[in-house]
């Protein structure tokens, strides 16, 4: 039975996302009490800007690779990886010039970590096409080095920014490696055919600025957190963010495999299904948040983090309607929907960013909270109704598990 479930894709995923949901929890913990609420905050600030960076660097190559792998019924693996180290190249002597010449440490952190982030991004992409298994295995590796790493700074460091810098560093590189290792490829960033580079950039700047519009909707709160708010309410408001991005662990392990089914064919019931787990699964996360958060934040965070507790209910709301966003939006990109895509996220960021202008003032991190609310609120539920729409079904058949399913669910854990 074990077997039979560890060579199963969505089962070996969800068992990613549990092993990851309870060693991150741990990792998070660690961190936190290591780095304090004012350095929380500016660490979180750091990575959010380089998530944002990242994107903009990657000029959305690496999420055109499911589009042109269909396309082109694979083979396109060598021809990726050359100008994903083509781009570290260029990447790295920036970094170099610029780190040199910026005076302010959170943005020099950001400058050395932003050439391994691309390129760690783009290859965990490529990955989850051309082998998700390998993808699953190496991400449960390195959430495990990461808690050790940061226990071992709790207990034995003193209080720092650049140590869990140097650590994303470390782990992103070894990552690196061993997906080129695994890939089979040896990388040639002077052979690139720039006729293919020319489809892929005709194809990608729309996807970039869609991933650009997904990492603002997360991020932008934490911007203006950071100059519109106070360093307390920035770690705290960090801190909670942090544990939503638990609550959906479950949704993106029926994600990452939706990537790598839909690039190859595309079935309804499989969507739907992904869909209906994944919403119980997070009504479950968050009704048992309800009971036992505070509790939780208190034992992992400390009593400086109580009022975590409340900016997080608060956030998880949002948490149900953006299953439809990411469940959806994998077929939508898939088919070629791409305009739909990006004009409604870009509705919902511009929302995003209106509100939090408007509330912060006034309410300081509960107003970030629900401008979130209604930014995710409007994404996930625009995205349900076309999805609706566009593939015939009943509202009913996306929400409601029937009977048929729950066995559907049952073979496919059991099954290889």
């Amino acid at each position: 039975m074990l077997s039979k479930v560890l060579t199963n894709d969505y089962s070996l995923n969800l068992i990613n996302k549990i092993y990851t949901v309870i060693i991150g929890l741990l990792s998070s913990a660690f961190l936190t009490r290591y780095l304090g609420v004012i350095y929380k905050g500016d660490y979180s600030y750091i990575t959010q800007i380089v998530l944002v960076l990242t994107i903009i660097l990657n000029l959305g190559i690496h999420q055109s690779y499911s589009y042109f792998f269909r396309k082109n019924n694979g083979g396109i693996l060598e021809k990726y990886v050359n100008i994903y180290i083509f781009q570290f190249i260029i990447h790295a002597l920036i970094a170099i010039v610029l780190g040199s010449i910026i005076n302010n440490k959170l943005y020099f952190y950001v400058i050395i970590l932003l050439p391994f982030s691309v390129i760690n991004q783009q290859m965990e992409s490529t990955m989850a096409v051309e082998n998700i298994r390998l993808k699953i295995k190496l991400h449960m590796f390195n959430v495990t080095i990461r808690m050790i790493s940061f226990a071992v700074m709790f207990f034995m460091m003193e209080k720092s920014l650049l140590l869990p810098i140097l650590l994303t560093i470390g782990i992103n590189s070894i990552s690196i490696i061993i997906y080129l290792y695994y890939s089979k490829v040896m990388p040639k960033p002077l052979n690139n055919n720039f006729i293919f580079v020319k489809e892929i950039l005709e194809f990608s700047w729309l996807p970039m600025l869609t991933a650009l519009l997904i990492t603002f909707n997360y991020s932008v709160d934490i911007f203006f957190l950071k100059h519109m708010g106070t360093s307390i309410e920035l770690g705290l408001y960090a801190t909670a963010v942090g544990i939503v991005n638990y609550f959906w662990l479950i949704p993106d392990s029926f994600k990452e495999v939706l990537v790598s089914r839909v690039a190859r064919t595309y079935s309804n019931d499989s969507t739907l299904l992904a869909i209906k787990i994944s919403l119980i699964s997070v009504v479950i996360v968050i009704i048992g948040f309800l009971f036992f958060g505070k509790f939780a934040i208190n034992l992992m965070y400390g009593s400086e983090f109580t009022d975590a507790y409340r900016v997080t209910l608060i956030l998880a709301l949002g948490a149900v309607s953006m299953v439809f966003y990411k469940m959806i939006g994998v077929v939508f990109l898939s088919e070629g929907k791409r305009w739909f895509y990006f004009l409604s996220l870009l509705i919902s960021v511009l929302v995003n960013i209106i509100s939090n202008i408007i509330t912060i003032p006034l309410y300081g991190m509960y107003g970030a909270a629900f401008s979130s609310i209604v930014s995710y609120s409007i994404c996930g539920f625009s995205f349900l109704v076309y999805f609706v729409r566009d593939k015939k079904l009943n509202i009913l058949d996306v929400i409601f598990l029937k009977p048929s399913e729950i066995v559907q669910f049952k073979n496919i854990i059991k099954r290889r």
